[in-house]
């Protein structure tokens, strides 16, 4: 059982111990005055009145499919503009090495292991190109999520569904990559472009001595089962979200899968101090203080601070 999975579950006493210390944000946007005072508190009220820029493309049919497959993608198309972003070195790259111990887990399971290896090789080439075409890295990170969702649900529910009969309808590697949707391939890349000046904010604070880790996991992660992030810069934990509608519950779940993050650090490796969400369609930046998510009392008169709730242009003019 994952965080994901304890957090979901009311029964869990992990789930118990993360909401016991933040009752106040389990308030914010429930029903009632509290409620009420609580999500303006928190920001919530500011998050959901955005308007959503860029939306999925309307000829996507399956839109729940492509909204998982595009939130990993862009997480790692977010990543290659890291000079330090090691390809070789990624969750996918694991994911298919597991898959290539027992290929026949799934019907043709050669075949498909096959396929996306030969894949996954053009997709490094045309990530090592000194001037890759910003179409062809969204392409390549297609292939990078689709190889980490085998090992996030397991290569008999990835590859018995669509996508396995996907890969297996491909003659080649070439006839896979040519293959991927371009709706996807433009909504990629539109979200990356949304957020690439705040990227260009963090690399120069990250080149300027800033910590930073990508995919991080905590000392605390095998408690729950597994649980990693998306990424870290500095003392913020940040978690990339592609989500179209924002509402209340949403962002309490979130918002409390943060707070979970961050417990699981418990040797403070990665010394977290806030927690933020970054959305790209939107596209919108929001960050809170852990000091002001893990209290037992907060009242409108006493906070010693406004959370910080800013839109992503206010974010990178101010620096």
């Amino acid at each position: 059982m994952s965080l994901t999975s304890h957090l979901a579950n009311k029964q869990s006493p992990v789930r118990q111990f993360i909401y016991a210390g933040a009752p106040e944000l389990a308030r914010a946007g429930t029903a009632g005055r509290d409620g009420k005072a609580m999500a303006e508190f928190f920001g919530f009220d500011e998050l959901t009145a955005l308007e959503t820029q860029i939306p999925v493309p309307e000829e996507v049919t399956n839109r729940k499919g492509h909204a998982i497959v595009a939130g990993m993608a862009l997480d790692y198309r977010l990543r290659m503009d890291r000079p330090d972003f090691d390809f070789a070195n990624t969750t996918a790259l694991l994911a298919l090495d597991h898959f290539a111990a027992d290929p026949s887990l799934v019907p043709r399971g050669k075949h498909i292991h096959k396929v996306l290896e030969e894949a996954l090789g053009f997709a490094y080439l045309t990530f090592k190109e000194k001037n890759s075409h910003p179409l062809s890295l969204s392409r390549a990170s297609v292939l990078l999520a689709w190889c980490e969702s085998i090992l996030r649900s397991g290569p008999t529910a990835v590859l018995s569904g669509e996508l396995g009969r996907h890969i297996k309808r491909s003659k080649n590697a070439t006839d896979l990559m040519m293959s991927i949707d371009s709706s996807l391939i433009i909504d990629i890349a539109v979200m990356r472009n949304a957020v690439e000046p705040l990227l260009a904010q963090w690399n120069q604070d990250i080149t300027a001595g800033d910590k930073y880790a990508p995919n991080p996991s905590f000392l605390g992660s095998s408690a729950v089962g597994g649980a990693d992030a998306d990424w870290a810069v500095g003392d913020l934990l940040v978690d990339l979200k592609t989500t179209e509608k924002i509402t209340n519950p949403w962002l309490r779940e979130t918002l409390f899968q943060l707070i979970g993050y961050a417990l699981l650090d418990v040797d403070d490796s990665l010394g977290i101090r806030r927690v933020s969400i970054l959305l790209p369609r939107q596209p919108f930046f929001a960050v809170w203080s852990l000091d002001e998510l893990l209290v037992e009392m907060v009242t409108q008169q006493f906070r010693s601070s406004d959370p910080t709730v800013e839109p992503l242009e206010a974010i990178t003019e101010n620096g």
